[in-house]
């Protein structure tokens, strides 16, 4: 459903047509925007693990969203922990919209572990607005990488990630 510009009343009369476009029908127009939103919880027995230096995907099936949108922004999140094998290296995030990432260089954030004890989980959560996507079918796709050496992990089978989307 799509919204449709107000009327400019003159002195013709009121008619159920009418009301049913500029009310009902727009009134509808902003409740879907408001109830416009998917989110997945991952768990599994084996934890999602990368060694990867440029972005992948992370576990595809799980970690991908599709919503409908109305044309307004997108609101992004996720919440989960990390592990890091490697001390003192990074694992990097990023969202791909539509597969294309959303940012080009390392991503939306990252997570370096430097502490004497490896392979410790890290909490991590971001949120992220994405303004200016047009009405329709959109992807998100959570991605990672990490330095040169590093192997990453996030623990699903203990701790549940979550990865959610909402349009604003």
């Amino acid at each position: 459903m799509a919204w449709t510009s107000p009327k400019t009343w003159s002195s013709e009369p009121l008619t159920s047509l009418d009301l049913n476009t500029y009310m009902r029908d727009n009134q509808n127009y902003l409740k879907d925007r408001l109830d416009s939103s998917v989110s997945t919880i991952v768990s599994g027995a084996i934890p999602l693990t990368t060694t990867s230096t440029a972005f992948v995907d992370i576990e595809p099936s799980r970690l991908s969203l599709q919503l409908r949108t109305h044309g307004g922004e997108v609101l992004l999140g996720f919440t989960g922990t990390v592990e890091c094998r490697q001390l003192s290296n990074s694992v990097y995030f990023n969202v791909a919209v539509d597969g294309v990432d959303y940012f080009a260089d390392d991503g939306v954030t990252s997570l370096r572990i430097d502490h004497a004890t490896t392979r410790r989980h890290k909490p991590l959560s971001f949120v992220l607005l994405i303004p200016g996507l047009s009405a329709g079918q959109h992807r998100f796709t959570l991605r990672w990488k990490v330095s040169n050496g590093n192997t990453a992990t996030i623990n699903v089978t203990e701790l549940h990630p979550q990865f959610w989307a909402k349009e604003v």
